[in-house]
């Protein structure tokens, strides 16, 4: 049971720092780096406790941008090779072993393409792909997840959960590499209850079967994931890094995605905007997670020593810090997600009462309520 972080541009730095030793893993990013400088964080940061997964990235390779295109396996007839052939995707796998094996991560996740429409054909596809990666890899030590890309709306249809699940669950991959892909922007939380539901539903199926899965492109949704029964989840630093969207795929922007410094509070389940932080801090509803939060503490001090100026790169750190530890926490026995959503749903009802209201409108603890529908409804039957 892990937390993996998953990088994206200029992200190594991260991995040394001794804060974030809480993570297990890293999930290798080609869009970002070259391959000499996945070689190089593979040589220094992997180990036999800290694992370093690659992931193709192959979700839309017709808009490739950056340094994907200069990877070896990056396919010459992209604009008119049949991506629904499993020739073709065969050819992709052969490059990608020679690819890996020149510098051995211990994992590496199946190529996959995002599709127009998520049929059985789509799913079957990808577990042979994965199944031929594994057969064609398994010399050279190197292990296999199974990508699995499902469009989260697809998900409130019990029959289609059931359909990816035996799908997915035939592969002779022991591993998943699970991205649930949803149009909603990267920093507004999930709030489809039904979608959610199907989700967990997912995953407890998976994990039942005993394929380990690891939940990608994850934020404070973690909490639901955990609840199912996931083993593994990752997060990044960006909010593109936290939900799966085009535009992770495409070039940074300026700055690592041009974004403001946000805090996430566990009291909640939210994202904060200083001005808002401190309005919550001076209603007395601070988390002990984030008073326990070395990076939330910097934070404070910087925004009390020196206001105005800006913590950008603390709080990418705070949030980090925050997921590894939540992950950890979610693993225990007398752990109690309900208990933990219903206070932060309470707590949004103490900052209306209170008459706070928070800088962005849609900053609204609105996703309290499906979050803890979906925790109670998700298994019942």
């Amino acid at each position: 049971m892990a937390a993996y972080h998953q990088m994206g541009h200029d992200s190594q730095n991260l991995l040394s720092e001794d804060r974030l030793s809480a993570y297990r893993g890293a999930i290798l990013s080609p869009v970002n780096y070259e391959v000499d400088q996945a070689a190089g964080i593979v040589e220094e940061h992997g180990s036999e406790n800290f694992e370093m997964i690659f992931d193709p990235q192959l979700y839309y390779p017709n808009s490739a941008r950056e340094t994907l295109v200069r990877w070896d396996y990056f396919p010459d007839d992209v604009d008119t090779g049949d991506l629904r052939a499993l020739a073709w995707w065969q050819d992709i796998n052969k490059s990608l072993i020679t690819t890996v094996a020149g510098f051995r991560p211990h994992s590496v996740c199946s190529p996959a393409v995002v599709p127009r429409v998520y049929a059985e054909s789509y799913y079957c596809l990808n577990r042979e792909v994965a199944d031929d990666l594994q057969s064609r890899i398994k010399q050279t030590g190197i292990a296999v997840l199974q990508t699995v890309l499902v469009r989260l709306e697809d998900l409130s249809n019990d029959s289609k959960v059931g359909e990816i699940a035996s799908i997915v669950s035939g592969s002779e991959c022991q591993r998943v590499f699970l991205a649930l892909l949803s149009d909603l922007e990267p920093r507004r939380e999930l709030n489809e209850t039904e979608d959610l539901k199907g989700a967990m539903r997912l995953i407890r199926f998976l994990e039942g079967s005993g394929i380990r899965t690891l939940v990608a492109f994850v934020a404070s949704d973690v909490v639901l994931w955990k609840v199912a029964g996931a083993r593994d989840c990752a997060s990044g630093k960006f909010y593109n890094l936290r939900r799966f969207t085009p535009s992770r795929f495409g070039p940074p922007e300026e700055g690592g995605g041009g974004q403001l410094p946000y805090w996430f509070e566990e009291s909640l389940m939210a994202y904060l905007r200083e001005s808002d932080l401190m309005r919550v801090k001076e209603a007395g509803l601070l988390s002990s997670s984030s008073l326990g939060n070395p990076y939330a503490l910097e934070i404070l001090e910087q925004i009390n020593k020196r206001p105005g100026v800006a913590w950008l790169g603390l709080s990418w750190r705070q949030y980090l810090y925050w997921f590894a530890h939540f992950e950890n926490r979610c693993n225990a026995t007398d752990f109690n997600a309900k208990a933990l959503l219903k206070e932060a749903d309470n707590n949004w009802k103490k900052l209306d009462e209170l008459e706070i209201f928070m800088e962005e409108r849609a900053n609204d603890g609105s996703w309290t309520r499906p979050w803890l529908r979906s925790i109670v409804e998700a298994f019942k039957d």
